[in-house]
């Protein structure tokens, strides 16, 4: 194998890598984008735990 095969041999390794890299971030990121979802669903369903939800959260942002 001469020096140019090993180049573009080198090249398509890493960019199947980060391919791959690639498809695992967009599939962490949808899971996190379906269960934010489900948790903004069921906090926008119900005003008192809304309420107490953003209450909670000032005081953490409150206390950093």
């Amino acid at each position: 194998m001469n020096t140019q095969d090993k180049i573009i041999n080198n090249l398509g390794v890493q960019l199947a890598n980060k391919s791959i890299e690639c498809a695992n971030y967009k599939a962490y990121f949808e899971e996190a984008q379906e269960q934010y979802n489900a948790l903004l669903s069921v906090l926008e369903s119900d005003k008192d735990l809304m309420d107490l939800f953003n209450e909670i959260k000032n005081k953490n942002e409150g206390a950093n």
